[in-house]
């Protein structure tokens, strides 16, 4: 088994976490994947961020979806990093696909929505991702909620799910058949040998989140795929 090394939000333990420069840094790097954010702004274009605020990640406050994306370019979303990286704006969605298509980059959208209708933010990004030039082998979607998997699972048949889980319980094998995932993406803390080995048996890959010190992760060799902030540590590992 190929182990595939995941960029998380891009090469985030080196760059702005979730921007263009980020993961460009992924794709230098030679990666195959990298994993973003993303949720819908107050016009309904669909942007890389991973809070629901700006506050962390860029010199504005609020909410991503009280402002649109005309309004969310004023802010830098680089300075709060390095000052190297001033001037860095929010990345579409859109933007994304057409990078990812121009470098055979493939990518795991992990969907990030709490106030905002699901079906309807579903709805968005199957047409945004069926009108895209990048094919559908080349994204995985996933989501903390169960009820966005199921969303996902109703509005974008031919992609993809990954059921994201802090621990693996009861109600996630339960989500896990019930839409036919592809893999079970866990907190590489928590997860045990015999699950690895169960989720296994049971057809579903099993990547695990954020995996930045090889020693710390005894299962290291036994999983799909890991997301790293720093993917460098683990190619040609």
């Amino acid at each position: 088994m190929t182990q595939i090394i995941v960029g998380h939000r891009g090469v985030a333990g080196h760059f702005p976490e979730n921007t263009k420069v980020s993961v460009q840094a992924a794709i230098d790097m030679g990666l195959k994947w990298v994993e973003v954010d993303v949720q819908p702004t107050k016009d309904e274009i669909l942007v890389v961020c991973h809070d629901h605020t700006i506050n962390r990640c860029s010199n504005g406050k609020g909410r991503v979806d009280d402002y649109t994306l005309d309004e969310l370019q004023q802010f830098d979303f680089g300075a709060w990093y390095d000052a190297k990286f001033a001037a860095e704006p929010l990345m579409t969605l859109q933007q994304l696909l057409d990078l990812a298509h121009q470098h055979q980059l493939s990518l795991n959208i992990e969907v990030k929505i709490d106030k905002q209708d699901v079906a309807h933010v579903a709805q968005i990004l199957k047409q945004q991702l069926d009108n895209a030039e990048l094919a559908a082998s080349s994204v995985l979607l996933s989501s903390f909620s169960h009820d966005i998997i199921r969303e996902l699972h109703h509005h974008c048949p031919g992609y993809k799910l990954g059921v994201l889980s802090e621990r693996l319980g009861r109600k996630d094998w339960q989500v896990l058949e019930e839409v036919n995932a592809f893999s079970c993406n866990l907190n590489y803390r928590w997860v045990s040998q015999s699950q690895i080995d169960e989720l296994h048996e049971a057809g579903y890959q099993v990547w695990c989140y954020t995996v930045n010190q090889a020693e710390k992760f005894k299962h290291l060799d036994k999983v799909d795929a890991i997301f790293s902030d720093f993917p460098e540590r683990f190619i040609d590992r």
